[in-house]
């Protein structure tokens, strides 16, 4: 296994898109966006290789260290090798801490990503996958090298006050107020500091969370950022806050933000999903059906099920829906359903390495359970 494919977000991989007029920030986005959305794959024909990307890795890695808590393996600790390797591989040199991001350029709708950036959305989900596997066998390579990204992420990006939080820049490149990115943030460095001891690192977690709770809604949502064009509510990005302050909570024992995270819950099971498992993109949207939020529904509510005993089943049955209408039959998941097409590209970090992730969670679950 190499672990590489395409990504929604690798148009500007292509070598016909780095060029005028691709090289300005509307037609970058529109080309990345159409190649994205495409119910056929543009990408043999533009150039766009499979790749291996860190985040998928990192997915792929805590999956992985899953099963070999539930079912130890030869072939799995081979498997976990690798991806290590992969990973400590994808390090992005020239930083205060070790860090990661993306292979290739991309362009959002607020900023541009040169390839080679790193991201704390990245960095954090590296972390995860190190700190599983110090939890699964502790080696101090593990946690100094969480202990160091923790440093990239203090040192190198835009960190501002808000009111007593703390909020973490996307990356070292732009100024965004995300709120998703500050929520991974507080677990990272909670995570960390308990693991290292380190009550420095506790304090900016807390700081980070206080953030983080400040700019719920009073119906318990959260838009993806501060700024206006920031001001959308999505599936999998309220379901990236919900795993954060349960996982911040159980690592630092404060239990005063359960009031938020249980409007967080509310909201994201009335309004995000529907009573069958379906997981909607938006409040107001049902479409596009996404892979990615299929399997973020499944993880988050089998994280929160100590909160309603329902929860557990629930994410039992968004992924039998998942199961119905997402999977291929040879074993892959799709990446959308619109409304007028599916697009069935098996894209490897965005879906694969989540639902691969989801998945595992869930028999854990079920395991404890029986």
């Amino acid at each position: 296994m190499d672990f590489r494919g395409w990504d929604p977000w690798d148009a500007l991989a292509s070598p016909l898109l780095r060029t005028f007029p691709f090289t300005l920030r509307l037609p970058r986005w529109a080309a990345n966006h159409l190649v994205k959305i495409s119910p056929l794959n543009p990408r043999p024909l533009l150039g766009i290789p499979r790749d291996c990307f860190a985040k998928g890795v990192a997915l792929f890695l805590s999956g992985y260290a899953l099963r070999e808590r539930l079912d130890p393996q030869p072939e799995q600790r081979d498997i976990i090798g690798l991806l290590h390797r992969r990973l400590r591989d994808k390090m992005i040199p020239g930083y205060s801490g070790p860090c990661w991001g993306t292979n290739v350029p991309y362009q959002t709708r607020a900023f541009y990503v040169p390839p080679q950036t790193p991201s704390l959305v990245h960095t954090a989900f590296a972390v995860e996958a190190l700190l599983d596997l110090h939890d699964l066998q502790p080696q101090p390579q593990y946690l100094e090298t969480a202990v160091g990204a923790c440093r990239f992420a203090l040192q190198d990006l835009n960190v501002r006050r808000a009111g007593e939080g703390l909020c973490f820049s996307y990356t070292p490149v732009d100024q965004t107020r995300v709120i998703n990115v500050t929520a991974l943030a507080a677990r990272m460095l909670a995570r960390t500091g308990r693991a290292a001891g380190d009550a420095r690192l506790l304090d900016h977690a807390h700081r980070a969370m206080r953030y983080v709770t400040d700019q719920q809604a009073a119906d318990g949502s959260w838009p993806y950022g501060e700024e206006p064009i920031h001001g959308w509510i999505d599936n999998y990005h309220t379901g990236f806050v919900l795993d954060s302050i349960e996982d911040y909570a159980s690592h630092t024992g404060n239990d005063g933000i359960q009031s938020a995270l249980l409007r967080g819950i509310r909201f994201y099971r009335e309004h995000l999903f529907e009573e069958d498992g379906t997981p909607r993109f938006s409040p107001g949207s049902r479409y596009p059906l996404d892979g990615h939020c299929l399997a973020q529904g499944i993880l988050t509510f089998t994280r929160l099920r100590r909160h309603d005993p329902e929860y557990l089943p629930f994410a039992e049955r968004i992924a039998a829906w998942g199961v119905r209408h997402f999977r291929h039959p040879q074993g892959y998941y799709y990446f959308q359903i619109r409304r007028r097409w599916k697009n069935t590209i098996p894209h490897i970090r965005w879906v694969q390495a989540w639902m691969f992730l989801a998945l595992n969670r869930l028999l854990e679950a079920q395991g404890e359970g029986t």
